[in-house]
């Protein structure tokens, strides 16, 4: 089976298109499209330019899948279109770009998939983790073993959201968000953090200096504390054409990586984490097993 998995983010638009054949997953390198839906307007509805640039994406996706030779497409959002009065006016608009099915994810629901799509078979050694997802809008944390996700939460904050805030000064998102984080309430034997999402796998690619972005390089790299509080003192007081020399810094995500990062050390502080290693794959990769299933048994 081919399958068109669509995760439609604060950030970007992102597309994984995979094939299950013998029991056996095949994932091709996810592609972007930076949108910015998350950048809405005062009323909190989607802007017309990001919607704009998301109907250009699915335009794109469609001439894709279809050359790939896709059985099924389908497409999840998240918290820019969850928050938005025009989200579902905008989704139901995307299928006549890209017919699809489509569900808008809670933040729970987002936190799940990742966990389950970061991990996989590394949860059969019994133990337990936690993944972190830090989005454009939102950042999903889930705690979880083999048995599943026992705790989970989704907070408003994400790359985007707190640019401007960013912008302001060096300790801004920290001070903000350092008093946000619940008490975790780890059940077992723990195994480690895992790092999912746009601003891991980005911080990932720029402390490995990488010209052309590597999923299989970033899956498992790990980060200290002390090497993203390098790469945001690195980074902070930049030019944005600077920033656009850096080794495996995207365009797309020049302006919003220092806000993202400091939600990480804002995160890390606060639970005591001293590294998490990073994961190229997240909740496309759950989706698209989930779907799998039911269309195997249909």
């Amino acid at each position: 089976m081919k399958l068109a998995i669509i995760d439609i983010g604060s950030n970007s638009v992102r597309l994984l298109l995979a094939t299950y054949e013998n029991k056996i997953w095949h994932y091709e390198p996810k592609q972007l499209w930076t949108t910015r839906l998350g950048e809405r307007n005062t009323d909190g509805t989607l802007r017309a330019e990001s919607m704009e640039a998301s109907y250009q994406a699915f335009r794109d996706i469609k001439k894709l899948a279809d050359q790939y030779g896709a059985e099924y497409c389908f497409g999840f959002a998240t918290s820019a279109v969850r928050e938005a009065a025009n989200g579902l006016e905008f989704m139901e608009y995307i299928s006549e770009y890209c017919p699809m099915e489509w569900r808008i994810l809670s933040g729970d629901e987002e936190a799940i998939y990742g966990f389950n799509g970061a991990l996989g078979e590394q949860l059969n050694d019994g133990r337990h983790y936690t993944t972190i997802d830090i989005g454009g809008g939102s950042t999903e944390l889930a705690l979880g073993n083999k048995d599943g996700v026992y705790w989970s939460r989704s907070y408003p904050v994400g790359a985007v959201r707190l640019q401007s805030m960013s912008d302001e000064g060096p300790q801004r998102v920290w001070e903000e968000t350092q008093f946000l984080w619940d008490p975790m309430m780890i059940e077992g034997e723990f195994g480690e953090f895992i790092g999912i999402g746009g601003t891991l796998t980005t911080l990932a690619a720029i402390d490995l200096k990488l010209e052309d972005y590597d999923g299989t390089k970033v899956q498992g790299h790990k980060l200290s504390r002390e090497t993203v509080e390098g790469i945001i003192m690195r980074l902070r007081y930049m030019s944005r054409e600077e920033r656009l020399q850096v080794k495996g810094l995207p365009a797309g995500r020049a302006d919003i990586i220092v806000a993202g990062a400091e939600i990480l050390t804002s995160f890390m502080d606060a639970y005591e984490v001293p590294h998490v290693f990073v994961s190229d794959q997240d909740g496309m990769e759950a989706m698209a097993r989930e779907c799998e299933s039911t269309h195997s048994k249909s």
